[in-house]
């Protein structure tokens, strides 16, 4: 059995107010903005189990650099049955967990129900003196020394989007390499070979001649004397850190640290996957750096198919539709963080995964609605992508329900613009009660329903010309199918009311079935289904309709509807409100 942390609490850590999460056994992928906490939230983990007590805390680790308030980092952990908890000095008692919190434990016979899990609470505090105290809390409130030893047995695996140090390709105390190997003597010989070799001898004739002086120097103060030169380190820093791995480069031998950053971060980790002593936790920042696509999903299925757990965070699309198997949270800026229920997002995140990675996402019911939209958001919007904010085609009603639905589980600020189709009213309506304006919905039907019959009859024919003078035929094609006749004349097929007319339209707009047909076979049905894809059934036929919109002068009549929608959307990328439209 791997260790994995159950819960975990934050309060008081740099960025983090205050956290409370329950991660996945498995591999724990990590979205949200610039600057929310992911990286803090991974170094957290990395603090809590590091495998040396050479950390030196300054005020910024303090919230709002209060040291007096002191931190917290606590963990509920699972151990396996070989780590050290109990080879301590004084003996650490296991909580129970319940599924959701470290209960204590109960008393053998109290119960007919199966054995709940042995767990641990450890924890690591960040006093006002600017030290650090690593504890395990106990069950009947004392804590006990959460050592170095047991740090180093439960094993973390760290890579941090900035770290150049590459700890795990060389003989540093702990480090995944050094723990691989597990040679203890080695210290101790590497000293004495590399006291013994006479760097003084690699001087060049005045440099010794100054050893030489300073040594006589030394004789004369009653000093020690024979003065030589060997590699003898810091205190506090091994010799070992000077020694580290290297790989045959054109036959030249090169340290694996001088070889790119996404080598020595896979490097790093397939040394964590040879260790012997159980499968470390490992904690990835910015799995994307220095990868390209195709290593960015090998290693996300090499962390994946691995027993132990993960955490990861990413601004990469890659990595999230590379990410299917694993569990994905939002982290938000108040540092509350929300899981993105697989069920309702996995297709999506196939397809479609920069929607979980934008500062707003717009999940829009169709293409015509993605055209529609980004023709809006150009007038009214100015550079909208270059706020962050993000149009995904959702392809259909009930995925734009479940998909707004998970992205509002998670924290991530979204909104949706959606047909009304008279059904799961409850579920549009708390929707829409949590995100107020930034969700748009028609009273009833579809962007086609409630557009076309809006067009001024004696601008009907310039609304179904087609821009680019390929598809106007065709349309007028299509109502004269519906109307079972062969002239393809607008005048002619125009000759009926008003009321009629906009009706047809809308039918072969939509690709709407004559009721008369409802039943008949696939084969005759079909080609009226098809009569949408020459109207605006596509992104360029979305575009197209927002901007017959404003030409043929029907924006007025849909602005007191759609102005409060826009307005949300620029506030929440911090733009005013939008001045007073044109008419």
């Amino acid at each position: 059995m791997a260790a994995y942390f159950h819960y975990l609490k934050i309060e008081k850590f740099r960025g983090i107010r205050s956290l409370r999460w329950h991660p996945s056994a498995g591999v724990n992928v990590i979205l949200g903005g610039g600057n929310v906490g992911k990286s803090t939230l991974l170094e957290s983990i990395a603090l809590l189990l590091s495998p040396t007590n050479s950390y030196t805390l300054a005020d910024a680790d303090y919230w709002s650099r209060d040291v007096e308030a002191e931190f917290l980092i606590e963990a509920v952990i699972s151990l396996p049955g070989e780590s050290a908890i109990n080879q301590q000095g004084a003996m650490a008692w296991p909580w129970e967990w319940d599924g959701r919190n470290a209960v204590l434990p109960e008393v053998a016979g109290d119960t007919e129900q199966a054995p709940r899990p042995a767990v641990y609470k450890i924890r690591v505090r960040g006093t006002a003196e600017l030290e650090l105290a690593y504890e395990i809390v106990q069950p009947d409130g004392n804590c006990a020394s959460l050592s170095v030893a047991l740090r180093r047995s439960i094993g973390v695996v760290r890579l941090s989007g900035d770290d150049r140090s590459d700890r795990d390709l060389r003989l540093v105390y702990g480090a995944g390499l050094d723990r691989l190997l597990a040679d203890r003597g080695l210290r101790a010989r590497l000293g004495r070979e590399i006291a013994a070799d006479q760097i003084e001898q690699h001087l060049d004739q005045p440099a010794r001649e100054k050893l030489d002086a300073l040594d006589l120097l030394f004789g004369r103060r009653a000093l020690p004397t024979e003065l030589g030169l060997a590699f003898v380190g810091n205190a506090g820093v091994s010799v070992n850190a000077l020694v580290g791995l290297t790989s045959d480069k054109n036959g030249v031998a090169l340290p694996l640290i001088s070889w790119g950053s996404g080598t020595r971060r896979l490097a790093a980790l397939a040394i964590a996957d040879s260790l012997q002593d159980g499968h470390p936790i490992t904690v990835v920042d910015e799995l994307e750096r220095g990868l390209e696509p195709y290593r960015q999903r090998q290693l996300m299925k090499t962390l994946i198919e691995g027993a132990g757990q993960a955490f990861v965070t990413t601004h990469s699309a890659t990595v999230v539709s590379a990410s299917e198997p694993a569990s994905l949270w939002y982290i938000d800026s108040a540092g509350s963080i929300g899981n993105l229920p697989k069920s309702k997002i996995a297709r999506h995140q196939s397809v479609d995964p920069e929607a979980f990675l934008s500062r707003l996402t717009i999940v829009a019911e169709g293409a015509t609605e993605v055209g529609f939209l980004a023709a809006l958001l150009d007038r009214y919007v100015p550079d909208w992508s270059d706020h962050g904010i993000y149009i995904s085609d959702a392809t259909g009603n009930d995925n734009v329900l479940n998909l707004l639905e998970a992205l509002s589980t998670g924290g991530l600020k979204f909104a949706g613009f959606a047909d009304f189709e008279g059904r799961f009213d409850g579920r549009w309506r708390v929707l829409r009660d949590r995100i107020g304006h930034l969700l748009f919905q028609w009273e009833r039907g579809c962007l086609e329903e409630n557009i076309i019959p809006l067009i001024p009859h004696a601008r009907i024919f310039r609304f179904i010309e087609d821009p680019a003078a390929e598809k106007t035929t065709m349309r007028l094609r299509t109502l004269a199918d519906r109307l079972g006749i062969e002239s393809v004349d607008f005048n002619v097929i125009s000759d009926r009311s008003d009321e009629e007319l906009m009706a047809l339209i809308v039918a072969a707009a939509t690709g709407q079935i004559p009721e008369h047909l409802v039943d008949a076979e696939k084969t005759v049905k079909n080609p009226y289904k098809g009569h949408s894809s020459v109207w605006f059934k596509s992104v360029v036929g979305g575009r197209e309709l927002a901007e017959k919109v404003h030409e043929l002068g029907i924006w007025p009549l849909l602005q007191a509807r759609m102005v409060p929608f826009l307005n949300a959307i620029r506030a929440s990328v911090g733009l005013e409100p939008l001045p007073e439209v044109e008419q």
